[in-house]
């Protein structure tokens, strides 16, 4: 049992536990914090304080800072101290349907924007196979990694997409988030580490806490994941596999330039380390550089996924990976899935044969251009980083924000965002910033709505509002 505190006077009774002691207070504050003993953002005592309380030597204490650390428990900030992190929950799988109200906002989600396009293709889709007889075969079951005719679609897909696009190294999947389970599945062992970039998309974080995988994280500039850095992760950790999205990356929008591409995959190539390549917004930047899949094909799984460009309902996706990855992920395959559902792979199928993938891509790409324009207009002033086509926008919040919560705050005026947190793989990656997503909104005056709201918001005083405590 700990004592409760309001401020610094956390202490906690590390006397019946076992094992090292700096584990033990690391324990013991984890405890503290799921129980509700201590709250996010309590500021924790100073390593020489709560070494003084203990009987301890300061190098016990900062041990289990450090080990708290790394458990994503607390966080420190030069000049202010380490407090207890705030645990803003993961975009995965929690929905805000109707932000405070059917007239709330949401830009916390990164869907995309949704049209009568998809569903106009979709019904014709439909009508089209309901009227072809020999589709019964749909309904059976099929390879693992997708029937022939699937797997060249998929192939073709991937194509148009910076992959060489090879029937015999596609698994067609159940959307990214699927691809990306088998792929680890498949390559990883339990307790075993994975490099990922300091900011990283929430899924893989869920993804690691599933599969009991240790995420070491790579320092990141404005270009993306450092190179030397990356290379010195892989030799100290002994990691086999790194996981990056170098286009658009969610959630900086960085798209890694080509010199730095060509360093990670030499990296990649000198120790074997095999790179999975995330490249779920690539078809909203054509023009980005070589995929990492093409830089380095024996050592890069690439993943895609129909949820953005065409319609997250599908759940269908494919993977690009090299053949002597194959069986594993084709097991990994057998044993989450079975296979992809067949008949949305056959909608896949014909939209790639078809040109109607392509299309539904542009309209998307169009309109992700109108909406950066209406946020470029609405957040005029803020400091951020986006992209053109980018379906969200990074921003910086203002030095007023410092240790505030712009979460709350804005969704008691009715609007959702992510808190940058949200993405952090290391320690003090993603404060004072906030994600904004601007494909969700299902039109073009609901997002400028949000948005205005979101810059009233954060250029209001944060102790201005009442509710915010």
């Amino acid at each position: 049992m700990t004592t409760q505190t309001t401020l610094s006077d956390w202490l906690p009774n590390i006397e019946a536990r076992r094992g090292p002691t700096y584990l033990a207070i690391a324990q013991a504050l984890a405890e503290d914090i799921r129980s509700g003993n201590l709250s996010p953002g309590t500021r924790m005592p100073t390593h020489r304080e709560l070494a003084y309380q203990l009987g301890v030597t300061v190098g016990t204490v900062s041990r289990s800072y450090a080990e708290a650390t790394r458990l994503g428990l607390i966080d420190g900030e030069v000049g202010r101290g380490t407090f207890v992190r705030r645990r803003p929950s993961r975009d995965m799988g929690e929905i805000a349907r109707d932000p405070a109200g059917p007239n709330g906002v949401n830009l916390g989600l990164n869907y995309p924007p949704m049209s009568q396009a998809e569903t106009d293709a979709f019904s014709e889709t439909l009508a089209a196979m309901a009227g072809d007889r020999s589709l019964g075969q749909l309904l059976e079951y099929t390879a693992h990694c997708g029937s022939a005719r699937h797997r060249h679609a998929g192939a073709r897909w991937l194509k148009t997409l910076g992959v060489p696009g090879d029937p015999e190294r596609t698994v067609v999947t159940s959307g990214a988030q699927n691809g990306m389970l088998i792929t680890f599945t498949a390559l990883t062992e339990p307790g075993e580490t994975v490099l990922v970039d300091k900011l990283t998309f929430p899924g893989m974080v869920a993804l690691a806490n599933l599969l009991n995988l240790r995420l070491t994280p790579v320092e990141f500039d404005e270009h993306g994941p450092l190179p030397e850095a990356l290379e010195r992760a892989a030799v100290e950790t002994g990691a086999r596999a790194y996981y990056t999205m170098p286009t658009i990356h969610n959630p900086t929008n960085v798209v890694i330039p080509l010199r730095r591409r060509r360093e990670i995959a030499e990296i990649a190539k000198r120790r074997d380390l095999v790179i999975v390549e995330d490249d779920i917004y690539r078809f909203l930047a054509p023009d980005a550089p070589e995929t990492l899949a093409s830089l380095a094909p024996d050592n890069t799984i690439f993943v895609a996924s129909a949820a953005k460009q065409l319609a997250p309902g599908l759940r269908i996706g494919a993977i690009d990976t090299p053949q002597r990855h194959l069986p594993r992920i084709e097991a990994a395959m057998r044993t989450s899935t079975w296979m992809a559902t067949p008949a949305m792979a056959e909608v896949l199928a014909r939209w790639v044969e078809d040109g109607t993938a392509e299309h539904l891509g542009e309209i998307k790409r169009a309109e992700m251009i109108e909406r950066q324009r209406i946020a470029k207009r609405a957040l005029t002033g803020f400091d951020y980083h986006t992209h053109p086509a980018s379906m969200h926008v990074w921003l910086r919040l203002p030095e007023a924000w410092r240790g505030r919560d712009p979460v709350a705050a804005a969704a008691h005026r009715g609007v959702t965002i992510s808190a940058g947190e949200v993405f952090a793989a290391g320690a003090g990656a993603g404060r004072r910033h906030i994600r904004i997503s601007v494909g969700n909104p299902k039109d073009r005056h609901s997002l400028e709505r949000g948005l205005s709201v979101v810059a009233a918001t954060l250029t209001e005083l944060p102790f201005a509002d009442p509710a915010i405590v």
